[in-house]
């Protein structure tokens, strides 16, 4: 086993977390692995330190300590650029956050419901109007995400595929340093520009009303709301279109269970079932990022002050001590405590929206088609093996 990370995952299998974390859950559950730039951190593999790791606030989301874990060049860049709140130290964290609480409040998303459905409708329209094979991820995934959160923030849609295109330069880990300071410069411009704009004149959208709210009153820099916002549009559009593609992709993959899933309609039944796919996909494969401010001790192994951590989603996710038979995909499973949103302060603030984006989309792609199928053997999907999201290249589908 090496202790380079990340660990290889065996891409003949690549909805499976790699084969080294069961290994490590059950022989080294805290063990130092080393980053690309040479630095170490310790890396969490099982479900109850991840929990304890994620639930103490004396390991903190802190880029700006020396001891930060990045994973790639394009994460250390970040360093020379305004910091998104979820970077900051946690007294700036708290008080960025609580400008988007009210933004994001489950009720405030469930509203949004009949105009994503909307959303979902109108592509599925369009793609089943054209030719087919198609590739499920330009046709339907990623331009389902993009408008979702563009709507959202307020971003105009003309330009959000290029959005899109600059986000992946950052979350790619194959990205020079050079390339991925360029890719958040231009995000950055894009968005301090739509904060000049609603300035001047305030939109009904998420970003109209911070920048009212916030901006306009002294309480947030504009640099500061720029880069709150081009944050929110990265982790509100990758990652739930990757998770599209993959979780059909994992149901395509499992005739039982997308039997089961193409029956349901009781809509905690479909909830339940979401929240099973997130467990078992789980896009955000990699280790969350902390830095103890204390000395602690984790799973019996003392982690000094300074020093970075890893907290392992997919490998907790599939933690034989919590979960029945971790490997297998089972829509009826009861426990549904999975890492895929995170945890703890750092839960991610758009969680509800993913949640009625997910319910959505699954439900309303099979229903509506119900004989979708790959159109390709499964070992001819090309998956991206250098981002810091899970995904597929295409997925070709057919019906």
């Amino acid at each position: 086993m090496s202790n380079s990370y990340p660990f290889p995952k065996d891409w003949q299998h690549p909805l499976e977390p790699p084969a080294d974390y069961k290994r490590l859950r059950q022989e080294a559950p805290v063990c130092p692995v080393r980053l690309f730039n040479g630095n170490t951190a310790w890396l969490i593999s099982r479900y109850q330190d991840v929990l304890a790791v994620l639930s103490d606030t004396r390991m903190v989301l802190d880029s700006t300590l020396p001891g930060f874990p990045h994973i790639s060049a394009s994460s250390a860049a970040r360093q020379e650029r305004t910091l998104p709140f979820f970077f900051r130290p946690d007294a700036e964290y708290r008080v960025q956050r609580a400008m988007l609480v009210q933004e994001f409040l489950p009720r405030r998303m469930e509203a949004l419901r009949p105009r994503i459905q909307r959303t979902v409708d109108e592509a599925l329209d369009a793609m089943l109007a054209g030719p087919h094979p198609v590739d499920l991820m330009a046709a339907f995934a990623l331009p389902v995400a993009i408008r979702v959160i563009c709507d959202l923030l307020g971003v105009p849609h003309d330009g959000a595929e290029r959005l899109h295109v600059l986000s992946r330069t950052i979350g790619s880990r194959a990205s020079s340093r050079e390339e991925a300071t360029a890719a958040l410069a231009g995000l950055d411009d894009v968005f301090l520009a739509l904060v000049e704009a609603n300035l001047r004149e305030p939109t009904d959208t998420l970003i109209g009303r911070v920048v009212s709210e916030q901006v306009a009153t002294g309480k947030l820099s504009a640099p500061d709301a720029a880069a709150m916002f081009h944050a929110l549009f990265y982790a509100g559009h990758g990652p739930p279109a990757y998770m599209f593609g993959l979780g059909t992709l994992a149901l395509l993959l499992d005739p039982e269970q997308l039997a089961r899933f193409r029956a349901m309609e009781d809509p905690a039944a479909i909830t339940a079932a979401v929240q099973e796919l997130l467990r078992f996909v789980n896009v955000s494969h990699l280790g969350r990022q902390r830095v103890a401010t204390v000395d602690v001790t984790i799973g019996g192994q003392l982690i000094r002050a300074g020093e970075g951590i890893l907290a392992q989603p997919d490998s907790a996710n599939r933690d034989e001590t919590v979960f029945e038979d971790p490997d297998r995909l089972d829509l009826q499973r009861e426990v549904h405590r999975h890492f895929a949103f995170g945890h703890g302060i750092h839960l991610c603030t758009g969680r509800a929206l993913s949640l009625i984006e997910f319910e959505v989309v699954f439900k309303t792609l099979f229903h509506r088609i119900p004989t979708l199928r790959l159109a390709v053997p499964p070992e001819e999907i090309r998956f991206k093996k250098d981002e810091n999201l899970l995904g597929v290249h295409e997925l070709p589908v057919t019906w």
